[in-house]
């Protein structure tokens, strides 16, 4: 099918064409009239007197099918950038519902299409919003469908039961850790991540230039007195390191980043108070971490002696990631394991005295009909994880899924939707509870992905890394630095080489660079506002 869009008063073509295309996934949009397309979206956006008004006009082979409007008033004396921000809105909101129209079905979303939709209500709670004046903003404004209002809402609540100071952490960061290597490259992912073999190659010269940035990192924290929310090590799989690698990673975080002493002792005197408490279980002395996660994501790397190294460090949440326990889609995506392999490093990890223990799985992928789906929910439910992260396949720019996509059958929109209403289900029916929601661009069904907990096992890195209330400190290969204020306010972000040779041969201008902008933060924004 050939859409045309005729944009009368205005230009937002890259807008238009997304929310164009969520209705018509098969579609081709254009914005040039050559031959006889089968659908025309004619488009017109006015500003009377400070009023924004846009008409949207569906026409099927030159006949009228549907028809919608939307405006709203300009602020007296607003700028051109919330000019702009508000004429694209109306525009959407009214391709929206003139396309709703002429379909039957609106989108989850509505009109969003950010990542963290969830800071928007952060945000209206914050200035003392009820939850029905949240409602109608995020229905009316926004679009969004009534069930996902609900989640949001729910969400919310229950994040700020599990991280009871969430508005409060500007003045704190959180650590995350990138260790770019892992067994096999998945055709979903574009996470840094290189061979085993090329990691032999540059491993020890990668931890040596990481040994450099958590020397100056943590220098900087104690410099400015900052404490440490919790700490990630991510990639990748940091479990590709072999023990003595992940031994010497160990020593160096606890010698350079503040607050692993404190948790050790709390740890050791307390292991599990550390992790559930009452509802202010995640709150405790500033200094002390208040998790400590590993991304043990492919389970084909869990031997005992790493989850022993693992034990003594005192780390207390690990994920330990099926994404599906079809044999054929594992070999198809590349992943290197087999669905018994995840049930017995799950045990492993278990007899090892984890307490927290996180599963992912992947809707939509090549291949998967409903029956896979609840076959994998079947195989996790005998395991029972403390949480569940359940993520829709998104189409990443350079993901092998999305540049071969002829290789792969992908599940349509109803089908994945589907998939995710019954794993909802699945997961509130065992007790879990949904505690993070994050969106991707180009995501199967205009969905979501949702982390479920069990009460009390909620991850706090999770919820302040996608509410964005204090900085995110990325050390490591491709790790990303999320400069953030108070509010929730971004002041930018500082990403390091994803190659471990370009890593390890610029460390030092890659260490320079951060803590320049780091202490202009601190300086100018963080420590004035105390």
């Amino acid at each position: 099918m050939r859409i045309y869009v005729n944009q009368i008063g205005f230009d937002f073509t890259a807008e238009v064409e997304g929310m164009t295309s969520l209705f018509f996934e098969d579609g081709s949009v254009t914005f040039e009239h050559t031959g006889d397309p089968d659908l025309e979206l004619r488009l017109r956006l006015q500003d009377a007197d400070g009023t924004l008004c846009a008409t949207a006009e569906l026409l099927e082979k030159g006949e009228l099918r549907s028809t919608a409007a939307d405006q709203q008033q300009l602020p007296v004396g607003a700028e051109q950038a919330v000019r702009r921000k508000r004429a694209k809105q109306t525009v959407l909101r009214a391709i929206h519902d003139c396309l709703t129209a002429f379909t039957g079905a609106g989108q989850p979303w509505g009109i969003l299409t950010g990542v963290r939709p969830l800071k928007l209500v952060h945000g209206m709670l914050e200035q003392g919003r009820t939850p029905d004046e949240i409602r109608k903003t995020l229905a009316d404004g926004y679009r969004i469908s009534p069930d996902r209002i609900d989640l949001l809402l729910e969400i919310a609540d229950v994040q700020l039961r599990a991280v009871p100071d969430l508005y409060q952490l500007a003045n704190q960061v959180s650590i995350y850790i990138g260790i770019p290597f892992c067994p096999t490259h998945c055709a979903y992912c574009t996470f840094p991540a290189y061979s085993m073999q090329e990691k032999h190659a540059y491993a020890h010269d990668f931890l040596k230039a990481l040994e450099k940035e958590f020397v100056a990192v943590g220098r900087f924290l104690r410099e400015y007195g900052i404490p440490v929310t919790s700490v990630y090590l991510g990639g990748g799989t940091p479990t590709s390191l072999n023990p003595p690698e992940l031994e010497f990673l160990m020593d160096v975080l606890y010698r350079e980043i503040p607050g692993g002493a404190a948790w050790t002792k709390r740890a050791a005197e307390s292991p599990v108070q550390a992790i559930v408490g009452d509802d202010v279980r995640n709150v405790g002395p500033a200094g002390i971490w208040r998790e400590f996660t590993v991304e043990a994501g492919r389970p084909d790397t869990i031997t005992p002696e790493r989850v022993e190294v693992l034990r003594r460090y005192h780390v207390n949440r690990i994920s330990v990631n099926p994404q599906t326990f079809k044999a054929a889609t594992l070999k198809a995506i590349g992943r290197g394991h087999t669905p018994d392999i995840v049930d017995r490093r799950f045990h492993l990890v278990k007899e090892a005295g984890f307490e927290n223990i996180n599963m992912d799985m992947i809707l939509g992928l090549p291949g998967e009909d409903l029956d896979d789906v609840r076959h994998t929910r079947q195989r996790i439910e005998a395991l029972m994880p403390d949480s569940v992260t359940v993520h829709t396949l998104s189409f990443k720019r350079t993901a092998v899924v999305n540049k071969e996509k002829e290789r792969f059958e992908i599940p349509h929109t109803q089908l994945v939707r589907m998939m995710m209403r019954e794993t909802e289900e699945w997961a509130r029916g065992l007790g879990y509870h949904p505690y993070y929601v994050y969106r991707q661009k180009h995501i199967l069904g205009n969905l979501e992905n949702v982390g479920y907990a069990k009460p009390g096992k909620e991850s706090v890195y999770n919820i302040c890394i996608m509410e964005e209330r204090q900085c995110i400190i990325g050390l490591g290969g491709g790790a990303s630095t999320k400069l953030i204020g108070p509010g929730g306010r971004s002041y930018g972000r500082h990403g390091n080489p994803r190659e471990p040779k370009a890593y390890v041969e610029t460390i030092d201008a890659v260490i320079e660079k951060k803590l320049d902008l780091l202490r202009r933060l601190y300086e100018s924004v963080l420590q004035p506002s105390r």
